[in-house]
């Protein structure tokens, strides 16, 4: 039997309401959404290397690049409600979902998820986690936190745990939750058609609703938690990454060498 087909699905939308166009920002000449693209196809471990938008922006700007898009529609509420669109146009096993500004995602930790896939095919869902590095994470609003049980497994997550009762100088079993999520093509399909869940619409997490739907979300460990880009002031602490941060100025040379330009 043929093992798992795992392809790459990027969501990106121009609408963020924390910062507008924010897909399209310009990062070492090139929009940061072609970054995560080209950062998954160093992976190299994906069956398809795909941008799901619903914006005629992201997706001229990604075939400029020489890039794959599938267009969706622009109803959706959720990105893993597009990405769930976005799936039906492709022949895959499972999905992982690499938020377009997951800029510093790097491809080690990719093929982590998937190697956790194929040790556990039947699976439903997947998410990176990572570390809590300080207090002030606990309750930063654009980063999403979540409590993990000893084996791992997600069991809720919200934005604000500065109220939390912590262990003294500790954060456990408090994680970083990363945009990326792997997810079972069956078990995808069916997301759509979930209702979404009480915590979900409170705080606008797609996790929410796969553990208030009792299904198993199995945290996935990434090597650290780097930040992604939820807002404007997040910009300048990325950028800081890519000149200081060792693998991530390799990684980025990877990436501005890649076939397809800059802008």
């Amino acid at each position: 039997m043929a093992g798992p087909r795992v392809a790459a699905i990027i969501p990106a939308r121009m609408g963020s309401t924390r910062f507008p166009g924010k897909p399209l920002l310009d990062v070492r000449g090139l929009p940061m959404v072609e970054h995560v693209r080209r950062r998954s196809l160093l992976c190299g471990a994906f069956s398809d290397v795909v941008v799901a938008t619903c914006d005629k922006e992201i997706a001229e700007a990604v075939e400029r690049h020489g890039g794959r898009v599938v267009m969706t529609s622009s109803a959706h509420e959720a990105a893993t409600d597009r990405v769930a669109e976005a799936m039906q146009t492709l022949d895959c096993t499972h999905v992982i979902n690499v938020q377009g500004d997951e800029l510093l995602v790097l491809p080690e930790d990719l093929e982590a998820m998937i190697r956790r896939i194929e040790a556990n095919p039947a699976g439903e869902a997947w998410n990176a986690v990572a570390p809590i590095e300080a207090t002030e994470e606990l309750q930063d609003r654009s980063i999403v936190k979540c409590v993990v049980s000893r084996a791992n497994r997600v069991l809720y997550c919200s934005r604000d745990f500065s109220k939390l009762p912590l262990p003294a100088g500790s954060f456990e079993p408090v994680r970083r939750i990363l945009g990326i999520l792997g997810y079972g093509r069956a078990f995808l399909a069916r997301y759509g058609t979930m209702t979404r869940t009480p915590l979900e619409r409170m705080e606008s997490i797609d996790q929410s609703r796969i553990v208030e739907s009792d299904v198993v979300l199995h945290g996935v460990d990434f090597t650290r938690p780097y930040p992604g880009i939820n807002e404007p002031r997040e910009v300048a602490l990325v950028e800081g990454f890519l000149d200081d941060d060792r693998r991530q100025r390799d990684v980025l040379d990877a990436v501005l060498a890649m076939p397809g330009g800059r802008a």
